[in-house]
């Protein structure tokens, strides 16, 4: 089969969620199948190799200063994020590149792309939101800090429910991470029969390491320039930990992810608080802490940093938010805590007990070996061949 991808930012080097999907997915699918890319790409940007694909184009994206673009939107019916994606050299290019390369089935993914599913109407597209993004940007609202910036979001939440039902109709197959992606969608627009197919995790790249591990080491994993993560790493540094270090009087935290913002850094100047900033490998931060933290408190889409940590073989605390999609056990695989005074008694208690600890990274590890890739890119590669069965030229 001759897929085509179509995605928001070119997925090698694999820095955030999106890109690690399609990564994967690729590197599962190129030995039987023949892969394109088509992506948009910030002029700063260098076209790095996208190995796994027998072509790659890439279409400029347009970048303007932040108070810009939420002005303009202001005025705009498209949300903002959906407008930032918005190409014409690449609406006008896919239909030939799907004719030069022969495409049996394009996948467009993250649904802020569903509009290029209008330029491909002589192919069968398969949509992949990941996460329901009107949901997203309501709980972005909800947990905002300031006035302003709940009241934006707000009207983006409107903006994209209208967007979302529009455009994710075009697509030939719709597919979500969650239950409750696929449920939310559905809440949108009843027509929206998503199809569930989870993420999987790299069980070779993460896996155990022998590392040193110091006396009660927390980390938080995740990338620090999206907004749930420093929503998270905020609470739980000014929130939880003040209750854990009352117990634990030589605990440490230590925030690993990229692009931390200056807020984030901030949070480096209190006693016992670490943040790496951009690293190139996070595992051996990963493998030097006792126990890793997930206090996520907006759900959505399946999250990464949990599958990653949960493969790595850590005792891992975490909210239910931060466990969707995940069928991780309780108590077995990891330990669950939904307000901060009980998230920090899990997470005293793993730090004090050594035997806990050890039996929560075991079965975390033999949790996430039978959660790897192989799974999810034979499901997608179902779909791919349903959505050619079902095509109708529009």
């Amino acid at each position: 089969m001759n897929i085509l991808f179509v995605t928001p930012a070119p997925p090698f080097p694999p820095r955030d969620g999106a890109q690690v999907m399609i990564a994967n997915l690729a590197r599962g699918l190129a030995a039987r199948h023949t892969l394109t890319l088509a992506t948009l790409s910030a002029a700063s940007d260098a076209h790095a190799p996208q190995p796994y694909f027998q072509n790659a184009y890439f279409f400029s994206q347009r970048v303007a200063p932040r108070w810009r673009k939420w002005t303009y939107s202001f005025f705009d019916a498209l949300p903002l994020w959906a407008r930032v994606h918005e190409s014409a050299e690449l609406r006008a290019a896919l239909p030939e590149i799907a004719a030069r390369a022969a495409i049996h089935v394009a996948h467009l993914d993250t649904g802020v792309l569903a509009p290029y599913a209008d330029a491909l109407k002589n192919t069968p597209t398969v949509l992949a939101p990941h996460d329901v993004l009107t949901t997203q940007l309501q709980d972005r609202a909800r947990h905002a800090a300031d006035w302003r910036m709940r009241g934006a979001m707000r009207v983006q939440a409107r903006k994209m429910r209208r967007f979302e039902t529009r455009y994710y109709p075009l697509a030939t197959r719709l597919c979500v991470v969650t239950e409750r992606e696929r449920a939310a969608l559905q809440t949108l627009a009843p027509n929206l029969n998503a199809r569930v197919i989870p993420n999987g995790v790299d069980t070779e790249y993460f896996a155990p390491q022998a590392e040193p591990v110091g006396a009660d080491r927390i980390g938080f994993l995740g990338a620090l320039d999206y907004a749930p993560n420093q929503h998270a790493a905020l609470y739980f540094v000014k929130t939880i930990f003040p209750r854990i270090a009352r117990q634990l009087p030589q605990a440490t935290v230590t925030l690993i992810g990229r692009n931390p913002s200056a807020e984030i850094r901030a949070l480096a100047q209190t006693p016992r608080i670490c943040v790496t900033s951009t690293v190139d490998d996070v595992r051996p931060y990963v493998a030097s802490q006792n126990v890793l933290v997930a206090p996520i408190l907006e759900a959505g889409g399946m999250k990464f940093k949990v599958l990653e940590t949960l493969a790595m073989g850590k005792a891992l605390v975490a909210t239910s938010a931060a466990m969707e999609g995940i069928a991780a056990r309780d108590g077995a695989e990891f330990l669950l805590a939904d307000d901060a005074e009980s998230f920090a008694a899990a997470c005293v208690r793993a730090l004090r007990d050594e035997t806990l600890r050890g039996a929560l990274a075991r079965k975390a590890r033999a949790w996430a070996l039978r959660h790897s890739w192989k799974n999810s890119v034979a499901q997608y590669e179902a779909l791919y061949q349903e959505a050619l069965d079902a095509f109708v030229v529009r």
